[in-house]
């Protein structure tokens, strides 16, 4: 009895040996303040790798650059009428000469008696850079004269931007109808330089 008490004491005391030694035998070994901060370090490192490989790259897409539809413009065309006349400038020595028709009272268009002698005051500027002297004058050329002067010479002279009035005596055809009278400006040399006309309309009593 006392052998099989010694016997499990033994046992008893052999196993919690055992089991002490394996307890040693696993336990982690103590790490130092230095080497832990060198594996935290790595660890954060790891991560960080991972996260890298992990995320995609990322790529900014360029935005479409914006293109400008140009507008056709539609050029303009100013037509200028110049009433009841051609400008023709003629280049002389000095300068050039060039007129232009103003009014004519009465105007083109209104009514004459047939038969009746009738005046018109007709004014013309000088557009060019000459001076009008008095050897220059106004011409019938074509048309209906209706009595008047074939020339009519300036009785003073027009510098340039200045106007005269001339005064034309005609008489009216006997019929009755639509006349018009072609005239020029004429320089001193007999030259046209301006055409203009006069046109009424003729009524029987």
């Amino acid at each position: 009895m006392k052998n099989k008490k010694t016997m499990g004491s033994l046992l008893l005391l052999g196993l919690s040996m055992a089991l002490l030694l394996s307890a040693c035998g696993s336990a982690t070994p103590t790490m130092s303040p230095e080497e832990i901060m060198t594996s935290i370090a790595e660890t954060v490192a790891v991560d960080f790798t991972r996260t890298a490989i992990a995320r995609p790259t990322d790529t900014p897409t360029p935005l479409p650059t914006p293109t400008n539809t140009a507008t056709p413009v539609t050029p303009t065309i100013a037509v200028t009428n110049t009433p009841a006349g051609t400008q023709v400038p003629t280049s002389i020595p000095g300068g050039q000469d060039a007129g232009v028709w103003v009014s004519s009272n009465p105007a083109d268009g209104s009514n004459i008696t047939a038969g009746q002698p009738f005046d018109v005051n007709v004014t013309l500027m000088n557009t060019g850079t000459t001076t009008w002297t008095t050897a220059y004058a106004i011409k019938f050329i074509n048309g209906e004269r209706m009595s008047a002067p074939e020339t009519i010479y300036l009785p003073i002279e027009v510098p340039p931007t200045k106007s005269i009035t001339l005064t034309v005596k005609f008489t009216a055809p006997s019929s009755g109808g639509t006349v018009r009278s072609n005239w020029q400006i004429v320089n001193a040399a007999g030259t046209g330089f301006y055409s203009f006309y006069f046109e009424y309309n003729i009524v029987t009593p």
